[in-house]
């Protein structure tokens, strides 16, 4: 794997407000990198990009943590193995209060998680939230549809409850008495 300075100098657009780091598997490490660069410093960065990189709550939170992304419109981390910790940490964040938008979707996300989304204040601003493919059951689902600023979330993508309904066709109270 090529190193992440090079990777940033290689995909951080001209006016240095984008880069994606789509599918390099930089994990943790590769973030504490990223975090560290002298290119991103200036704040300039509005959306960045690092889905499928093996980053896990450890690599959310130093996201999380970095004031270089005050500025962040766009941050997409889906496919990744970030779950609750790593998501109270963006939704906790006070670097992340202008996203836009937030994909999150194909990680190891629970209940927890996405309650931690609808009752963010820093997330007041997200309008588009990907989260689906995660493990999110009724009560996330439920928390995100009743979010006190539910009317953010105009883009809402998450699984289909009737995905995990579960119907035993067969008779539970059986006797085997033969």
């Amino acid at each position: 794997m090529a190193s992440v300075e090079y990777l940033i100098k290689q995909f951080l657009s001209p006016d240095k407000r984008t880069l994606d780091l789509s599918n390099y598997h930089i994990g943790d490490k590769g973030v504490e990198q990223l975090v560290d660069s002298p290119q991103l410093k200036r704040g300039k960065l509005r959306t960045l990009r690092l889905p499928n990189n093996d980053i896990s709550d450890e690599g959310a939170r130093v996201l999380a943590e970095c004031e270089h992304f005050k500025n962040l419109r766009e941050l997409e981390l889906y496919g990744n193995v970030i779950s609750d910790d790593g998501v109270r940490a963006i939704a906790t964040s006070p670097h992340f209060v202008k996203l836009k938008k937030l994909g999150l979707y194909g990680n190891l996300i629970e209940d927890d998680g996405a309650i931690a989304i609808a009752e963010s204040e820093t997330l007041a601003k997200v309008t588009h939230l990907y989260i689906t493919a995660n493990r999110i059951r009724k009560e996330g689902i439920d928390a995100l549809k009743n979010a006190r600023c539910r009317t953010r979330l105009c883009h809402l993508h998450v699984d289909d409850l009737s995905d995990f309904a579960f119907d035993d066709d067969e008779d539970e109270d059986e006797d085997d008495d033969d």
